[in-house]
Order: C-alpha cells, then structure tokens, then sequence
C-alpha cells in the first residue's frame, strides 16, 4: 500500500494547487478518472456535472457504496482554495478504489461516488437526479471528513452527524432591528480561535452535552427593505419553532419558500460496526452546528455513515489556516479498505 500511499499525496498536492469551485471541477474530475481508468475500473463520467461513478467488480455479492467530494471553497481574494479537505478526501478515495481493485478474491461489488457542488449542496442532488443510484443501488454507503483530531483517529457519528438547514426571507421596514433580533436566537456561537474550536469539539464528544439542541441563526441586509435568514438547527423540530419565532419578530412579509434541508444522520449499527476496522476511534454524540453535508441526500436513499478523519490540530474544516497532516492519507485508505471489504464478507 505504501506505493498507492505516496501516489494519493502526490494527487491530493496536485488538486490543491488547482482547486475548482462547485460545479467547476472539470480539471480535478479528469484527474480522478485518469486514475481509476488506470487501476481497471468501470468508469462512467459527468454525472450530474462532474461526477464519477466507478466501479470495483468482484461479481455477484453486497453492493457497498463509497462517496468523496471534489470542489474546493471560495477564498477571501474571490478564488477557490481547498480548505475544506475535499482534496484528502478525493485522495483517500482514489487510493482506496487502486487498493481494493488489486485485491484477489473480492466479493459483490463497490461503487465510488467522486461527488461535485458539496458546497453548495446541490452535487449529490445533481448526480441522484442523474441516476448515479439506479444502475447499482448499494446495501450500504460510506464517506469520510476532514476533522481536527490527532492524525488518523476516527471519529464516528451514530445517530447523529450534521445538521441541515433552513432559508427565509423578511421584508420589513427595519431591517436591521430584524437581523439582529433575528441573529439572537443563536444558542451557539461560531468559534473565532482555535481554543473556542477545541471546547465545541470536546462538548461534541461528551455524552449529554450542550450541543444535544442548538439553534445557529444568521440573518443579512441584503438591501433596504429585505433582510435574509438562514439557520442551522438541531433536533429538526426547532426548525418549526424558529420559523415562528422570526413571524413574531418581522410580523407579517416572512417567507420560507422551501422545506428545511436534511440532517445528515449516521445510521448507529453501521456506525459502530465500523470501529473494529478504523483503529483508534473517539464518538461524537451531538450535531457539529457550523457545517452541513449534501451526503444527507445518499443518506436518504441508503443506510450508511460517514466518519471523521483527524488531520491533526490544524485540520480544522472552512478555516483560512487549514493544514492537514497528509499521513492521515494513508491511515484514510487503509481503514476504509478494511471497512468496504469487511462489509462484502457473507
């Protein structure tokens, strides 16, 4: 494994160098087909844009299925930078496609998933829209994030994970009294050093902590007379209750034009039956409130779970400093080969 190691490195460097915004990963999709191509997969691109679906065939048996996101984040100097860890993640699944496509005797099949627009949430939809789950709907589905645990624990998430969302818009002649009474039903602030970072992440670890309910409210003047709301929020039910709680603060001209988005939810058996097979592992018991995940929507079709990947301290997800340790690669592949061929095992 050492060989397709060193080879993930050298492609995640290659994909940070050149990161793609959502919906615009022709590049860093070419890369990985290349890749797969090479390794003997059943490759079918452009998938609800510029997604993958390949395949490792070992014949008849489970389906498993295996996601990875490809696009990177808007950087404050108006480009894109990968500092999301999209970029180890697209690594780890390349590496572990090349290692189970060399592995004899494999049974059923596993199927990757190089998903684009995570960040926008609309790439999972694009590719499910595009019948990336007909031809082969897997019994089961997996993905991996980017966290800032120690390099290469696992962190698992059963019956949680991360929140959906809600958007509205209010029409209001005072829009700045609305935002920031809107802003005020936060239950939790976003943390702005690393040391605030740390004690939400201890809090997520800690049975019955703080975080089992939260509301994250963010509202902006879009301009003199509208004001725009978005909100995370956890368990789905207070969605409803902030809903009524911005009416009673703007009063009439509020409009939330769509259901809130999903929750990604990890199924708890899968969840945990995944421990044997990742090495050192620590479990999350509540929602993480300041990120969402479009894999939800895999999630809504197939049981499954994703599970954090420790990048070290500086791994910390949507942050200007992001710096993932790479040897977190390598643990990344070889547990998620052990994962996918242990659930293909009668």
């Amino acid at each position: 494994m050492t060989g397709i190691d060193d080879d993930c490195v050298q492609l995640r460097r290659e994909i940070h160098r050149a990161p793609e915004l959502a919906g615009e990963e022709r590049r860093t999709a070419g890369l990985v087909a290349e890749q797969l191509r090479a390794a003997g997969l059943d490759v079918t691109t452009g998938v609800g844009g510029h997604g993958i679906v390949a395949v490792v065939d070992g014949g008849d048996g489970p389906v498993i299925g295996y996601r990875a996101d490809l696009d990177a984040v808007p950087s404050e100097d108006g480009g894109a930078a990968h500092t999301c860890g999209h970029d180890v993640h697209t690594a780890v699944g390349v590496g572990v496609a090349r290692a189970l496509a060399g592995t004899p005797g494999l049974r059923g099949k596993v199927v990757f998933y190089f998903q684009p627009a995570e960040e926008n949430l609309e790439g999972a939809r694009a590719m499910i829209a595009d019948g990336a789950l007909d031809r082969l709907l897997p019994d089961e589905i997996y993905a991996l994030h980017c966290a800032p645990l120690p390099a290469g624990m696992f962190g698992i998430m059963p019956g949680t994970g991360l929140p959906g969302h809600d958007a509205g818009t209010v029409v209001t002649d005072r829009p700045e009294h609305v935002a920031a009474a809107v802003e005020a039903l936060s239950t939790v602030a976003y943390p702005q050093s690393p040391e605030e970072y740390e004690r939400i992440v201890a809090d997520l670890q800690t049975p019955g902590g703080q975080l089992q309910t939260f509301v994250v409210a963010n509202a902006y003047v879009e301009d003199e007379r509208r004001v725009r709301v978005w909100v995370r929020a956890w368990p789905p039910e207070r969605y409803d209750e902030v809903r009524e709680q911005v009416r009673a603060i703007a009063g009439a001209g509020v409009d939330f034009p769509a259901p809130p988005f999903p929750a990604m939810v990890c199924d708890p058996v899968l969840s945990r039956a995944a421990v044997p097979h990742l090495g050192t592992v620590t479990e999350t018991h509540a929602m993480f409130p300041f990120n969402g995940e479009d894999f939800a929507l895999f999630l809504e079709r197939v049981p499954g779970a994703m599970f954090y990947l420790g990048v070290g301290g500086e791994g910390i997800p949507h942050h200007s400093a992001f710096t993932p340790d790479e040897r977190a690669i390598g643990t990344g592949i070889a547990a998620m080969t052990r994962l996918l061929r242990a659930r293909q095992e009668p």
